[in-house]
């Protein structure tokens, strides 16, 4: 891409010529040569590097240092040194190199007062002259050099500032994406475990129903009462979880909890597997966010016996200890086939376990049969997502 210069870059040479036009017009040394116009144009030339200075600064300084001397080479009056040469020390203090614009222009002003006091010598007001205008082009140089580091220094705390705030964007896009794939996680557990449990009963008190139909009214009659319920219920439930996920402001009814369990092992009983409950310790309400964990726990766990285990019989066992509560669902049936018949049952209920900083283990029984065991530990601080 060619390079041309912006509307900066000829603000730098109007700001190095102008001054010194200004000054050579004043003639401040009457033996100096008389103004003409290749004096002027002499001094515009002193400009020029000003177009490639925020491109290349030091270069563009040491250029402008030498077409300066290069114009008092030619005799004509003085125009200064750091005036001419003011932007060419600004861009090299902004690019960062303050310490050799420092020195360079230190440099440069000791060697002009030390030339003109030569020059000068039999002037008794030489020195006090030479000494007020030295201190006059120090303090506009140190001005000069200030301020082109303040500039970089601003510059690069916009930069930091700009850097952060998109760090700080990135980073809340990110979160927002986990907090997203966590809900999605936790709607996908849920509707697994009300799904999974009403169509295992469903589909058991289907077939009951089915059989009993001419020789048993009044058990058909039972089972179809059951389907009613659990429909009637689960529907409740995909009604919440659907309102949550538009927003609806409707309160939503507390989660299930111990309290539940009960009725959770009733009505899995209904469907003739023989479910019995054994509570150990001594019961006492639990954080919300645990009791949920264990009700869906023995949810998905007793599901799996109705739809996988062909068992005849289950217990499920919760046991109340000191800072946790231990839940246990056993079974007489087939167990597994192997390592890889995990499904997501299984890995809801890993991750709702996980979640509160517990512990959960899945396997076959010895002398058959399966076993799900749960340690849940009651501290809440250790939440990291809703159950």
């Amino acid at each position: 891409m060619t390079w041309r210069p912006g509307r900066v870059d000829v603000v730098l040479v109007l700001a190095s010529v102008l001054p010194a036009w200004a000054a050579l017009a004043g003639h401040l040394e009457p033996e100096a040569r008389s103004n003409d116009a290749l004096g002027f144009a002499l001094v515009a030339v002193i400009g020029l590097p000003m177009l490639v200075a925020r491109r290349a600064p030091v270069p563009a300084l040491y250029a402008s240092i030498a077409l300066l001397y290069g114009f008092y080479w030619t005799g004509y009056s003085a125009v200064g040194l750091i005036l001419p040469l003011a932007p060419a020390f600004f861009v090299v203090a902004q690019a960062g190199r303050l310490r050799l614009g420092a020195v360079v222009g230190g440099a440069g002003l000791a060697l002009s007062v030390v030339f003109r006091l030569m020059s000068d010598g039999e002037n008794e007001k030489a020195g006090l002259i030479l000494g007020y205008d030295g201190a006059i082009s120090l303090a506009l140089l140190a001005a000069v050099l200030a301020l082109g580091d303040a500039v970089r220094s601003r510059r690069g705390w916009q930069a930091e500032l700009d850097q952060r705030l998109l760090l700080a964007a990135h980073e809340r896009e990110a979160e927002a994406q986990r907090r997203v794939a966590d809900e999605r996680l936790r709607i996908a557990r849920d509707v697994h475990d009300l799904l999974g449990h009403a169509v295992a009963v469903v589909t058991l008190h289907a077939a009951v129903a089915a059989e009993s139909l001419d020789d048993d009214p009044e058990a058909a009659r039972r089972s179809l009462h059951t389907i009613r319920a659990v429909s009637r219920d689960v529907l409740h439930d995909l009604g919440d979880t659907v309102g949550l996920l538009r927003g609806d402001a409707a309160p939503v009814e507390p989660a299930a909890g111990l309290t539940d369990v009960a009725d959770l092992v009733a009505a899995t009983a209904s469907t003739g597997l023989d479910v019995s409950l054994e509570v150990r310790g001594e019961p006492r309400p639990l954080p919300a966010a645990v009791e949920a964990t264990v009700h869906r726990l023995v949810q998905e766990s007793l599901t799996n016996v109705l739809r996988h285990a062909c068992a005849r019989s289950a217990t499920v066992t919760l046991d109340h200890r000191p800072g946790e509560i231990t839940v246990s669902v056993t079974d007489d049936g087939t167990g597994t086939a192997g390592p890889d018949a995990e499904g997501h049952g299984l890995q809801g209920m890993r991750e709702r376990v996980a979640l509160l900083g517990g512990r959960l283990s899945a396997g076959n029984r010895d002398g058959g049969g399966f076993a799900v065991t749960a340690v849940v530990p009651l501290a809440t601080d250790r939440v990291a997502a809703p159950a």
